[in-house]
């Protein structure tokens, strides 16, 4: 005879008194010690949400990368219980994007002056030569480790290895905090339309989830190809999908800030204006914040 699983007579999470499901305080599950078994999670809620097209994360997903600006809104009219949280998806997107990162970096720019338009972590075999190239066009980075350890090309294997290892612990996720700095340059522009910080904030997660989870259409174009055409399929692919990334927050500056705006040609020009000018800050500071990952993890060899 299966005994009967008892009902606890609180919540879990806010002590509230439960007679069901479900806390009417705040919504916790009482918990199944059925539901507990790797069966259950592989079979039930990985299923679930994997396949489930209705679910959360699938639409979070279709919303994030075809309609620029929604989910922000729905955020700031309190509708949240629908999607995936703006901080989660931006996790996810991090993580993805630094494992099918190859250690190569996406830059605009030529000669003299490159911007990174997205953070590259390094690869521990990369040259301290290459990532100073990537890194550091103005040789400072450079002469900050010769006055240190020497030349870069005779470094030893194990500084070098040392070396991008630093750079992934200091320079990476620094340089991921330029979504907070997109923040703050929305609120410094916008703020007489959206008071509150926050809202600026949950905007700037959403756009720069979707400008890393976009650039991997680029890395799966580098391996699909090899040799030379990897390179030109690469180069073909980026300038589209950079292009894409500045008309989606240029449509997304537009709903989230314009919407009820009285001239519609006066509220696309300011945000057709505003989208390749916020997209070069953002490459601004993430370059910035990448040169000062790097010149920090040299002063900690």
């Amino acid at each position: 005879m299966t005994e009967a699983v008892s009902t606890p007579a609180s919540c879990a999470s806010c002590g509230h008194a439960i007679d069901g499901a479900y806390c009417s305080r705040c919504g916790e599950e009482v918990l199944d010690p059925t539901k507990l078994t790797l069966r259950h999670f592989l079979t039930r809620t990985v299923v679930h949400e994997l396949f489930n097209f209705d679910g959360k994360i699938w639409r979070t997903l279709g919303l994030l990368l075809f309609r620029p600006g929604f989910l922000a809104l729905e955020y700031a009219a309190g509708r949240r219980r629908a999607y995936v949280n703006p901080v989660r998806v931006l996790l996810v997107a991090i993580i993805v994007y630094v494992l099918a990162q190859g250690g190569s970096g996406f830059t605009l720019g030529s000669g003299g002056l490159r911007l990174s338009i997205a953070p590259a972590p390094v690869s521990p075999e990369r040259s301290i030569s290459g990532t100073f190239f990537q890194t550091d066009r103005f040789g400072i980075l450079e002469r900050m480790f010769v006055e240190r350890f020497g030349s870069a090309e005779s470094a030893s294997n194990e500084l070098r290895s040392r070396f991008n290892r630093m750079l992934n612990v200091f320079s990476t996720p620094l340089s991921f905090t330029a979504v907070f700095l997109v923040a703050l340059t929305l609120y410094a522009c916008f703020h007489w339309r959206r008071p509150l910080l926050v809202e600026h904030v949950v905007f700037a997660m959403h756009y720069y989830s979707f400008a890393l989870l976009t650039l991997l259409l680029v890395m799966l174009a580098f391996r699909l190809n090899a040799g030379r055409l990897s390179m030109t399929v690469m180069l073909a692919v980026l300038p589209v999908v950079i292009i894409w990334q500045i008309v989606y927050l240029a449509r997304a500056i537009r709903r989230i800030y314009f919407a009820a705006a009285r001239s519609r040609v006066a509220s696309w020009t300011v945000s057709a204006v505003a989208a390749p000018v916020l997209y070069l800050l953002n490459s601004l500071f993430i370059t910035v914040l990448q040169f000062a990952g790097a010149a920090f993890a040299i002063t900690r060899l």
